[in-house]
């Protein structure tokens, strides 16, 4: 185990005999591992959120304003709204106006590549061993795999490690050097706020870690109003670098209409108990790496990161009983210590451990291997909507100009981007806020065909339907005269005669 620093206020552990490789060198093993992982998902659009946040871009940049008005559906046409995310809406639009969908590919590849780095910055400040680093970074990505995709959620992933690090490190700093801590925080607190809403996440994160750096150390009585001071100070910064958006204190009554539309309908926002298989399976992977970093901790008492790790990955974990998308967060946000605690065990004392260190290092090879060559087999689809989910492009394509289309929810963003320059308006997409649940919720129930759907449309002069063959309308429709457009495998275009 290697030497500790002697300081209650000291530098982390790093530096040892038996972290003697070279300083940045996690980074890059971060960097390529999640590389890896950015080529597969930017081959794998399967969020239609990706879509419409290209032409909100445009919009953002013509009219140089975050307060837009709606032009994209019939539903809510005219209504005021603006978006959770506009920073990144503009960064994809001005991808896809150079590179098309390529262009939007590669923003995925480096947002996905940047979170790797991330970490493994974290993990370099933490002490980890970059071998270590690297599989551990392997093991824990397929929990992750499923939420790293072209939404600005991965780079709240990026952001959210450096920013705990940074707060932790002011509890350490001192003079001008603590200056510049604080204001290096508030500044990316705020480029963090304004790429995304999540980064309110950032105030109960550092505000749970540097509580519980304060309160273990309370029986220090040299340094604990000093501490208090430094901690008060951190998380001044990270309030506002929150408040620092064109939305103000606006930004958190925007993030809870959000959840309030969302909670019911889509799987990320919704309880533990009711998202899913796969956000079930990460919060099980964040629970176990938070014991890994509570473990961390325990075996390294005076290290003054580990607490805020321990404190911040704990907060988030609870957030993911309430909120799926809080659980992936806290997974990569304990990435760094969990490597941190695997690097502190001698995994060739006894056949045990180095059986497991064997069977974990050749899994995570496997892996590695496995992503190899999912990202070239995934070439040809560079920023196209996965097969399996989306309409053909010659089935959008066929959408009559100026047609009010009632759709599928995931399509919604794919028209928009394809077709709102003719003038094609959608029924419903990603932006709940915008709809609320209570009109999504209607559109859902004219989709599956409820009384009098049919009659409803014409009074909305709806017409076109791009929906699944087997719903219930569809046969409605046929039933009524309406014509088959065009048709694939996963949709169906009636226009009305």
């Amino acid at each position: 185990m290697p030497a500790e620093s002697g300081s209650p206020e000291g530098g982390s552990a790093a530096g040892g005999s038996a972290r003697a490789d070279w300083r940045v060198a996690p980074a890059w093993a971060g960097l390529a591992i999640y590389a890896l992982v950015g080529a597969v998902r930017a081959g794998w659009f399967s969020e239609g959120d990706t879509f419409w946040q290209v032409r909100t871009g445009f919009a953002l940049r013509a009219e140089r304003t975050v307060f837009l008005t709606d032009t994209f559906s019939w539903t809510v046409a005219g209504r005021g709204w603006h978006p959770n995310s506009w920073l990144f809406d503009v960064l994809l639009s001005w991808a896809y106006g150079r590179g098309h969908l390529v262009g939007l590919a590669l923003v995925v590849a480096c947002c996905v590549a940047v979170v790797g780095v991330a970490a493994g910055v974290a993990g370099r400040a933490l002490g980890t061993r970059t071998d270590t680093f690297a599989v551990c970074a392997t093991a824990l990505v397929l929990p992750m795999t499923v939420w790293l995709s072209a939404r600005p959620q991965t780079l709240t992933y990026a952001l959210l490690p450096i920013v705990v690090l940074l707060a932790a490190r002011v509890m350490t700093w001192r003079g001008r050097t603590l200056g510049f801590g604080l204001a290096g925080l508030y500044l990316l607190v705020a480029l963090w706020m304004n790429l995304h809403l999540a980064a309110l996440a950032a105030i109960p994160a550092v505000a749970a870690g540097l509580g519980l750096l304060v309160l273990s150390r309370r029986r220090d009585g040299r340094h604990r109003l000093l501490r208090v001071v430094r901690a008060a100070a951190a998380l001044a910064a990270v309030v506002l670098g929150c408040l620092s958006s064109p939305f103000g204190v606006g930004a958190v009554e925007s993030a809870l209409a959000t959840r309030d539309a969302s909670d019911e309908l889509i799987p990320e926002w919704a309880p533990l108990w009711g998202a899913g298989s796969l956000p079930l399976f990460t919060w099980i992977a964040a629970v176990l790496a938070f014991v890994l970093t509570a473990a961390a901790w325990r075996r390294r008492p005076r290290d003054p990161l580990l607490p805020v790790w321990t404190g911040a990955v704990g907060v988030l974990l609870l957030g993911g009983v309430e909120a799926a998308r809080f659980s992936p967060m806290a997974l990569i946000l304990a990435l760094p210590a969990v490597a941190s605690w695997a690097s502190d065990v001698d995994w060739r004392a006894g056949p045990a451990r180095r059986r497991v260190a064997f069977l974990t290092g050749g899994t995570a090879a496997g892996f590695l291997v496995t992503l190899a060559v999912v990202a070239v087999v995934r070439i040809p689809y560079l920023g196209r909507p996965t097969p399996a989910s989306y309409p053909a492009e010659a089935t959008v394509r066929a959408i009559p100009d100026g047609c009010r289309v009632l759709n599928e929810y995931d399509d919604g963003g794919y028209l928009i981007m394809l077709r709102s320059d003719d003038g094609v308006r959608v029924a419903m997409d990603g932006r709940n806020d915008v709809y609320g649940a209570g009109q999504i919720r209607f559109v859902q129930d004219l989709i599956e065909g409820r009384a009098g759907a049919l009659d409803e449309l014409a009074r909305r002069d709806v017409r076109c339907l791009l929906l699944m063959p087997r719903r219930a309308l569809v046969e409605q429709a046929k039933a009524a005269g309406w014509r088959v457009a065009a048709t694939d495998r996963n949709r169906v275009l009636l226009v009305r005669p």
